[in-house]
């Protein structure tokens, strides 16, 4: 084999591995799927475009995929947010209020989705990018889809953990949830993922936003 052959096919080999390079989105992948299982207390805040604090609040979040979240607020305004995997209920306490919809009707690019959906779709309803910073790794998830709630979605993890979520939607707004005490074997309870509403709550059925 020639000098200027095997040049060559040394050139093609580091081109094809190149290519075959983790991309961002499998990083992320591997990130995600041991959250199979997954709680953790939240501390939540929103920031108007001017910077100004909006709301505050702090709860609690377990996940089981496919399809199982509880994404509990505690304070300052309880709210309660589950899936089942078949419908969606999003429980408002002080206003005596159900939202119901079928989960399969939700929006699927939203943070919720994203940690409880099937993990083949990331690909297929975001362009993922890695956006690193010094306390870890860093992605930013932009939603493909035109009609979609979000501008885009940062997630950044701690070694192996979900550190917080950033989502900005496209008036600026920012929602920035910290995650503390979290665990990738949570003690999930029976009927963690199930809500039986109160008598003389009002419920309405509905295929609108309401995910966090």
């Amino acid at each position: 084999m020639t000098r200027r052959v095997r040049a060559t096919l040394a050139v093609l080999a580091v081109v094809w591995a190149s290519a075959h390079a983790a991309q961002p989105s499998d990083r992320l992948r591997e990130l995600l799927e041991p959250m199979a299982r997954f709680g953790a207390e939240f501390e939540q805040v929103v920031v108007g475009a001017n910077g100004r604090t909006l709301q505050s609040a702090h709860g609690t979040v377990h996940v089981e995929r496919p399809g199982r979240l509880r994404w509990e607020v505690v304070a300052p305004y309880p709210q309660l947010i589950v899936s089942d995997g078949t419908d969606l209920v999003v429980f408002d306490p002080d206003l005596k209020q159900a939202t119901v919809r079928p989960l399969a009707e939700a929006p699927r690019d939203t943070p919720g989705r994203l940690l409880t959906g099937e993990l083949d779709e990331l690909d297929r309803l975001f362009d993922v990018a890695e956006d690193s910073e010094d306390t870890g790794d860093g992605f930013v998830l932009r939603p493909r889809g035109d009609d979609s709630l979000f501008d885009h979605i940062r997630l950044e993890f701690a070694g192996p953990l979900l550190a917080g979520i950033d989502i900005v939607d496209h008036l600026d707004q920012l929602t920035r949830v910290r995650f503390r005490n979290q665990s990738l074997s949570p003690a999930l309870e029976p009927g963690l993922f199930e809500l039986v509403i109160p008598d003389g709550v009002d419920v309405l059925r509905d295929v609108g936003s309401g995910e966090p």
